[in-house]
């Protein structure tokens, strides 16, 4: 049984993160992302604290903002003792100053906070880095941690750091799961490390993973120590002695019974006003990291997918060490490729959205939820040959024990079309890969809604709402095989496209009872959106046949005929009816973006100015979005930004992106991760929809001007 490994590393005298651009600073989300690189190290803390506090008045949480994830962090200064990072401390033997928020910045690849402890200022980051040029290194779940210290009077002061992480880390079952750790000194560098006396395999508590082992460590330095013990314990003996006494307790216990904390101190001397920066990395490897099963006979086991990074040569040796050393060894080449991703990423936002800065701010937490949940894997051939396939837990909504969730993957295309489409062939090829094994060459079929199950991925999920999921899964196949240039994909599951798009035929027009994705959950035989959306899947179909170099004329006739056929019996004088047999009903074009994305361009351009008028007339009546349809006043944050894309008066554009930016710095509403769900007019949300991958739709407009380009 392979165990789930939590590293953190520390280590010294790291250049910071110099900003090359004047990143906007008005961008205030209800919660901001500190360690977002996997569904496991998935952390957010609340933005809403009293006087603009953000770091230092409240835990860091897990995603969905249930679980508390102590992460600590304090600072003496000339003796007088300050906190940077995490909530209340209990047992504090000290007076603990609170440092005053001076800015914060969110980029695309950085979460950074200036706070003003007295006479210095402390510059924090935490830095995701996404790796558009090497999987190797995206598949890497690790972040870093930043904190450069500098003089704000011009004198010298005496400057000891502390930072400790917390057993939660390692277990969703902070009552049942005992804890076991131990420290480690090798020649260059110091762990500690915690894990279940009893770990389960696969198997989640609370969204945590209960087959981890937690790792806290950093470099050897004669100016470090470290503890490893009760918070109650451990916290106060720095805040006393600016130090901590290199003992172990040996006393394993559940989570919260007296909380175990891994923890080092740092004495770094007198300083003035050149930065002495720190660099933490915190992490969470899990080998293997799904179990699937990709076949729907029983009688054939399921394999495990593991960590991609493993496959590299690089790592040959399989040491975790050898991980570590490379992290940590990358840091400065892996601040200036940061560096290179969000100044590209601030010109093309201001470049598509006339210089919105808005924009890319919503692009920035874009970029963070839509590698989120995003998990690169690879598996062994008998023949020694690599398979790599990537999965995407559904995490953001009620329904998140999922994997590559059809919705999802549409949703969030732009985000991989821009970054690099060639992830998203990852994803699909795991989805592709167990439905292509079951369909019947004699029978339509269509598209499973998601695969099963996270960790353990086990077959698919039908739904109803199965014309609209069979057409995301042709849109994204095709958008994926059109931008990537890669065909490997469409060639390989030709059969099973086909069939999917016999089914859309067959079921579009009109699409007989089926559910929207619009949450009105009700069977209907008459909304309008779910068979454009299936037109346009038809369409699609028609560009993957081409590619391959088959007669398409077949698909392109139907879908051509079905869309003037959709045009008589939905366009009204000023807006787009959602309900064929009610012509008072009106609905959100949003799948537009997929017949302008993928240029299909079935859709008449009289319904683009139509929609698009419409658009223009209803945002005055709703402060957060246009809602989907008549029927409710729900609105999607990505929807609205997939409108936002198609239109081309400017005016609309910003006024939707504005809609959307509303809502992300919505601080009045209860903390919830950007969510995607939510209402037009009082902005309440649904349960449980937040920090979704889905999130990547705010890339909308970067994918239709830069999707086909490569960017790095």
């Amino acid at each position: 049984m392979r165990r789930c490994y939590l590293y953190t590393f520390f280590a010294f005298l790291l250049p910071t993160l110099v900003e090359s651009f004047d990143f906007p600073r008005n961008f205030t989300p209800s919660t901001y992302p500190l360690a977002v690189r996997s569904p496991y190290l998935n952390a957010w803390i609340d933005g809403t604290g009293a006087n603009g506090a953000v770091l230092n008045h409240d835990w860091p949480r897990l995603w969905n903002l249930t679980q508390t994830m102590e992460w600590c962090g304090m600072a003496h200064i000339d003796g007088i003792l300050w906190q940077w990072l995490g909530g209340p401390i209990s047992n504090s033997s000290s007076t603990i100053n609170i440092p005053a928020m001076r800015n914060s910045t969110l980029t695309p690849t950085r979460t950074i906070f200036e706070l003003v402890a007295g006479p210095m200022l402390l510059n924090i980051s935490f830095f995701n880095p996404i790796e558009t040029e090497d999987l190797t290194r995206q598949s890497l779940p690790f972040m870093y941690l930043s904190l450069d210290a500098q003089s704000l009077d011009g004198q010298e002061h005496d400057v000891q750091i502390y930072s400790d992480i917390s057993a939660e880390w390692v277990t969703g079952d902070r009552v049942n799961s005992t804890v076991q750790w131990n420290t480690t000194l090798t020649s260059s560098t110091i762990f500690h490390r915690g894990y279940l006396q009893n770990p389960q395999s696969m198997v989640e508590v609370n969204n945590q993973a209960q087959d981890a082992t937690v790792y806290y460590a950093m470099e050897l330095d004669q100016n470090v120590s470290w503890k490893t013990g009760d918070a109650n314990i451990t916290r106060p003996l720095f805040q006393d002695q600016g130090k901590l006494d290199n003992e172990t307790d040996t006393s394993f216990r559940v989570v919260n019974d007296q909380l175990p904390v891994f923890a080092f101190a740092a004495d770094l001397g007198v300083l003035r006003n050149t930065p002495s920066s720190l660099v933490w990395a915190l992490g969470v490897v899990r080998d293997p990291v799904v179990r699937y099963a990709a076949s729907p006979d029983p009688s054939t086991s399921p394999w495990d997918q593991r960590p991609y990074f493993y496959s590299d040569s690089r790592f040959s040796s399989q040491r975790i060490e050898d991980v570590i050393d490379f992290f940590m060894h990358d840091y400065e080449s892996a601040v200036q490729r940061a560096e290179s991703l969000d100044n590209r990423i601030y010109q093309d936002a201001a470049s598509v959205s006339g210089g919105n800065e808005e924009y890319f701010d919503l692009v920035s937490m874009g970029a963070r939820l839509a590698l989120s949940a995003f998990d690169i894997t690879y598996s062994t051939s008998g023949d020694g040959e690599i398979d790599i396939k990537a999965f995407m837990k559904n995490t953001g909504i009620n329904t998140n024990n999922q994997s590559n969730n059809a919705l999802g993957l549409y949703a969030s295309l732009p985000a991989f079309m821009y970054l690099n489409a060639t992830w998203m062939g990852y994803l699909l090829d795991s989805s592709l890969q167990y439905q292509n094994l079951i369909f019947s060459p004699n029978n339509s079929m269509a598209a499973y809604s998601s695969l099963d199950g996270h960790p353990i991925v086990t077959g698919g999920t039908s739904s109803d709402y199965s014309v609209e999921d069979t057409a995301s899964m042709l849109i994204v196949t095709a958008t994926y095989a059109r931008m990537s240039k890669d065909t490997r994909i469409i060639s390989k599951y030709y059969e099973l496209l086909q069939k999917w798009t016999q089914y859309l035929i067959q079921g579009s027009m009109p699409p007989i009872q089926q559910k929207t994705m619009d949450h009105l959950g009700v069977f209907n035989d008459h909304y309008t959106t779910v068979a454009l959306k299936g037109i346009i899947g038809i369409g699609a179909m028609a560009q993957i046949s081409a590619t391959l170099g088959q007669n398409n004329s077949e698909y392109l006739s139907t879908a051509s005929n079905l869309i003037q056929n959709w045009q008589i019996q939905t366009v009204q004088s000023e807006y787009i009816t959602m309900d064929y047999s009610n012509t008072s009903t009106w609905a959100l074009l949003y799948d537009l973006y997929a017949d302008t994305l993928l240029g299909t361009n079935l859709v008449d351009q009289r319904v683009y100015d139509t929609h698009e008028q419409f658009c223009q007339t209803q945002l005055s009546a709703y402060q957060f979005g246009i809602p989907e349809s008549s029927y409710s006043t729900e609105t999607k944050s990505m929807w609205s930004m997939f409108t936002a894309a198609t239109s081309k008066n400017n005016e609309t554009r910003n006024d939707l992106i504005q809609a959307i930016f509303r809502r992300a710095t919505n601080n009045n509403s209860s903390k919830r991760n950007f969510p995607l769900i939510y209402d037009s007019q009082d902005s309440s949300e649904q349960p449980v929809e937040g920090a979704s991958p889905q999130q990547g739709g705010m890339f909308a407009l970067l994918a239709l001007e830069y999707g086909f380009i490569p960017r790095f």
